[in-house]
């Protein structure tokens, strides 16, 4: 299996999840009364999945690292 692959797919996850993250704490708290209560509903939802999907991506990023002997 190619370990630094791994790594470079769980760095791109985290990216990606932690950006949606903030998009849709965003939605759900500071910015609420500028969006309907559907979208508030919908960004909520995204924050949980959006965790879930972030712990995989940290995950797949430190099994990477680590196979590879590059651990921290």
């Amino acid at each position: 299996m190619d370990f630094k692959k791994v790594t470079q797919i769980g760095g791109i996850i985290l990216i990606f999840s932690a950006l949606v993250m903030v998009i849709s704490i965003l939605v759900s708290f500071p910015f609420a009364s500028h969006f309907s209560i559907g979208t508030q509903i919908a960004a909520h939802i995204v924050t949980i999945l959006t965790a879930g999907v972030l712990k995989v991506g940290y995950v797949a990023f430190i099994v990477g690292k680590y196979e590879r002997g590059l651990a921290f």
